[in-house]
């Protein structure tokens, strides 16, 4: 059985008020989700980067031990 089946089948099981709280993440789920993901060719993405001034793995680091 896959997993959409297994969310049916446990969402069938809800009571009333734990079906409200599904329903309202779903709808958050839908607001974050990206409503258009470009798929860029990797060497659009090479030349984009290759114009960056800045060090890319030292921001990734830094912004990493910020959030602990």
């Amino acid at each position: 059985m896959g997993l959409k089946e297994l969310v049916k089948r446990d969402i069938d099981d809800l009571r009333a008020d734990e079906l409200v709280i599904i329903s309202e993440q779903i709808r958050l789920f839908k607001r974050v989700r990206p409503s258009h993901v470009v798929a860029r060719p990797l060497e659009e993405i090479r030349q984009m980067t290759a114009t960056s001034k800045s060090n890319w793995s030292d921001d990734v680091i830094r912004e990493r031990q910020e959030r602990g």
